[in-house]
């Protein structure tokens, strides 16, 4: 199979069609075949089928020119459009009718979950933290989750690709912005940018009037998992082992307070005009890593390292603490690393200029 010509629009009526056998190596004697059916709509049916059978895939340009058309024109007078075409073999795999899926979605076999589990409370609360959901002109949509490169590319690539793998059988891919030090998790699917908008109700676009779905707040296992995943993106672990963070929904900032204090997490919550601010103390936070599960190793490396060593390490990254506790560097190494990067800052901070 060779590449159609760039300006293939701009070819004669008589080379487009010749594309089939010029570019794709169909069998000539099939497409004249095709070609005879007087039925047009038997003949645009054929020359979907066989694409299909051969590429797994339907072009509507290259069913026309199958077919003896100049133009995928014919496909919409005859069928509507080119998905009722496409539906004849392929059925829709989603059955909400809330969500169309794109024809991507459909040849990749995205997959929609039909109700609340743990694992979706879970990612709900990824998306809560670190999720955004775009919807450029109605065709490109998009759902990504962005992160800190350094310390946060091992719960991108171990927890959050296979988590997003399972619940949606979607394959993002990595963006890797050094200079900017981020991480992005990219997923494109206009199913489930629509799953997470129509039916989860979580907003495409600004997260400010974001509310966490009923279904996860009636529900306590949800609530922890949702929770988890909040802290994991959004939050950070303080030298006293406290967790601290804020989020820019009030609505979500009222809804987890209060889903805190019924599970008896010690905290303070703070709201401002545009954020809400959490303070969990240490005795929450170590119940919150050890019986509800982090996942990040972000934050659960700096957990274990003070159970282990009674040890908080600042300016270490997630890799070099994760070394010292499976015993491939010395605690001591990175206690030393920790000082001269805690001076180098210090020293830095000192050439600001004071301003009165």
């Amino acid at each position: 199979m060779k590449p159609i010509p760039h300006k293939w629009r701009k070819l004669s009526i008589e080379k487009r069609l010749d594309i089939p056998s010029n570019y794709f190596d169909l069998d000539k004697g099939v497409i004249n075949k095709i070609r005879n059916i007087p039925n047009k709509e038997k003949r645009l049916i054929e020359a979907a089928r066989i694409q299909y059978e051969t590429f797994k895939d339907i072009h509507t340009d290259l069913t026309a020119w199958i077919a003896g058309f100049a133009s995928d024109s014919v496909i919409r007078h005859k069928f509507g459009s080119s998905k009722n075409l496409r539906e004849i073999f392929i059925k829709l795999p989603i059955k909400n009718t809330k969500i169309v899926p794109s024809w991507s979605d459909i040849k990749r076999n995205i997959k929609i979950p039909e109700e609340m589990t743990g694992d979706l409370a879970e990612e709900t609360g990824i998306h809560i933290g670190d999720g955004n959901l775009y919807a450029i002109d109605k065709c490109n949509y998009k759902y990504t989750i962005t992160g800190d490169l350094t310390n946060e590319y091992i719960y991108h690539f171990e927890h959050v690709k296979p988590l997003i793998n399972r619940l949606y059988n979607c394959k993002g891919r990595f963006r890797l912005i050094e200079k900017k030090n981020c991480i992005e998790s990219v997923y494109k699917s206009k199913a489930v940018v629509q799953f997470k908008n129509k039916i989860l109700s979580l907003p495409i676009g600004s997260k400010k009037d974001l509310r966490i779905p009923g279904s996860i707040l009636r529900n306590d296992e949800f609530s922890k998992r949702c929770i988890v995943g909040i802290t994991d993106t959004d939050f950070s672990v303080t030298s006293s082992l406290s967790i601290t963070g804020k989020l820019t929904s009030l609505y979500v900032v009222k809804e987890m307070h209060n889903m805190l204090i019924k599970y008896g997490i010690p905290c303070t919550c703070k709201f401002y005009t545009d954020y809400g601010r959490f303070h969990i103390q240490k005795e929450g936070a170590l119940k919150i890593f050890r019986e509800w599960g982090l996942k990040n190793k972000k934050h659960t490396s700096k957990f274990m390292l003070m159970e282990e060593y009674a040890k908080y390490l600042p300016y270490t990254t997630t890799n070099e603490r994760l070394a010292v506790l499976r015993g491939k560097l010395n605690i001591e190494n990175l206690e030393r690393v920790s000082e001269k990067r805690k001076a180098s800052v210090k020293a830095w901070s000192l050439t600001l200029p004071v301003i009165s």
